[in-house]
């Protein structure tokens, strides 16, 4: 019983870690990073603890980092915690169909559908968004802002 302790700490971090790598799989990020592997440079971010939503209901709530200009959206997740498991993604503007304004029983958030992740349901918080509007509108992405 004394040597119990012991395996708390290494228990806890390992359960913490497992969790991680589900969430990162079944909201769909993994599946959005395959679909637009985010290589190469990330420009400086204009959101650090960014807010976004997968699936409708999986929350990154203050894990993201959101960046654009004018070649596309670029997405992160917080370092060191989540970035373990959450490659990061580049989508070019030209693969975003729609960007659309939605109300939900969370909130409003702002839908971005692309051409080859149609499967994947994410969307930013008003407040993150916001860094990234004005390099969408320059694209033309079509949607309701």
């Amino acid at each position: 019983m004394q040597d119990s302790p012991i395996f708390i700490v290494p228990l806890t971090l390992l359960l913490v870690a497992s969790v991680i790598v589900v969430i990162s799989r079944i909201s769909g990020w993994n599946l959005l990073a395959e679909h637009y592997p985010g290589y190469g440079d990330f420009p400086k971010p204009a959101k650090w603890m960014g807010y976004g939503v997968f699936r409708g209901w999986v929350g990154y709530n203050g894990g993201i980092v959101v960046a654009s200009d004018a070649r596309g959206l670029y997405l992160r997740a917080m370092p060191v915690l989540l970035s373990f498991c959450h490659r990061r993604i580049f989508i070019p503007w030209s693969e975003i169909t729609r960007i659309e304004r939605r109300g939900g029983w969370r909130g409003t958030v702002y839908a971005i559908r692309t051409r080859r992740a149609r499967e994947v349901d994410f969307a930013l918080r008003p407040s993150t968004f916001a860094v990234v509007e004005e390099d969408a509108r320059r694209a033309e992405v079509p949607g309701e802002y």
